[in-house]
């Protein structure tokens, strides 16, 4: 039985609704009060003034006036407490501005952890890539030292990119299709003509503020589950753009499709990893949608980041 429904069936939610009613009938009946005080107030004290003065002598009227409406300041603040000073509003403003601090500390942390867990997935992953490649390098000194030399230019830039991306907190989209670059021209020259690959990044995001490590997975995700196990390979087309309010990022490829067994985004980085990644990078804004897309004669898949720009701190659209 979930939260919600627990609450139904042990009558919690009548429980609340009875005692918000009690309290609001208290408050009627407060507010009643201090009104009828407040009439007899204006009837009386004028009445008693002219008493005093009709028939002479010392002055006494003052004492009632002074003492009544003190008695009716003080009933006044009791009664409007709740919206102006401090009764029930401000107790419970007071709390949501306490939750909403310990919110962002928790949030603070979950990003903290998150960030952690990203160095450690570049520690993981970069060793394993390091080896093939230099395996790689090693096979072609001897029969094609052109491709490996072409490969070590390439896999040294690759270095220098993910160097400097492992090291910062925060990145640019500019910098991470960079980084794809390289690593594409390094599978490229292992899969030759079997790949293929096009980069699109609309120049005014080249500076847009891009977590590290969010698009490579998907990349290597296509390559390795999408077009290495296809006899003549195929196609990958990462794109950056802008569609009203949000950033769009899409990894296309016409693979051999999504399946269950693809989610597992290079080196055991699965999508669902990937959603809760974002979900704590972005507070929830951010969004992952994959589609299948044709059929099994022409199929493929699309694996779409989306992110709205307040979230990344770009200018909204009018």
């Amino acid at each position: 039985m979930s939260p919600k429904a627990s609450q139904f069936a042990t009558g919690e939610p009548d429980a609340m609704h009875t005692a918000a009613l009690k309290r609001a009938r208290k408050q009627v009946m407060a507010i009643r009060s201090f009104y009828v005080s407040a009439s007899l107030y204006a009837i009386v004290i004028p009445f008693l003034w002219v008493i005093n003065l009709t028939v002479g002598g010392k002055i006494w009227a003052y004492w009632p006036t002074l003492g009544w409406g003190m008695g009716l300041c003080v009933h006044a603040l009791t009664v409007f407490a709740g919206s102006s000073f401090f009764g029930i509003a401000w107790e419970e403003r007071k709390i949501e501005e306490l939750m909403a601090r310990e919110n962002l500390k928790v949030v603070s942390r979950e990003k903290q952890m998150v960030q952690a867990q990203m160095r450690l997935l570049q520690a993981q992953i970069e060793p394993h890539f390091l080896f093939n490649t230099l395996a790689n390098i090693q096979s072609l000194i001897a029969r094609s030292p052109d491709k490996a030399a072409l490969m070590m230019d390439n896999f040294i830039a690759y270095l220098r990119e993910s160097l400097s991306a492992s090291r910062a907190q925060q990145g640019t989209l500019k910098q991470e299709f960079d980084l794809l670059k390289h690593y594409l021209d390094l599978i490229k020259i292992r899969m030759a003509e079997r790949l293929e690959y096009d980069l699109n990044l609309a120049p005014e995001l080249g500076n847009v503020a891009l977590a590290p490590m969010l698009l490579q997975p998907l990349v290597e995700n296509a390559i390795k589950h999408g077009l290495e196990p296809k006899i003549d390979g195929g196609r990958v087309v990462v794109r950056a753009y802008r569609r009203d309010n949000s950033v769009m990022i899409s990894v296309e490829d016409n693979g051999l499709g999504f399946s269950d067994h693809a989610d597992s985004a290079g080196s055991g980085v699965g999508l669902a990893n990937l959603r809760e990644r974002i979900a704590v990078l972005y507070d929830g804004q951010a969004r992952l949608e994959i589609t299948d897309l044709g059929s099994s004669k022409n199929p493929g898949t699309r694996v779409s980041l989306i992110v709205p720009v307040a979230a990344i701190g770009v200018e909204q659209t009018t």
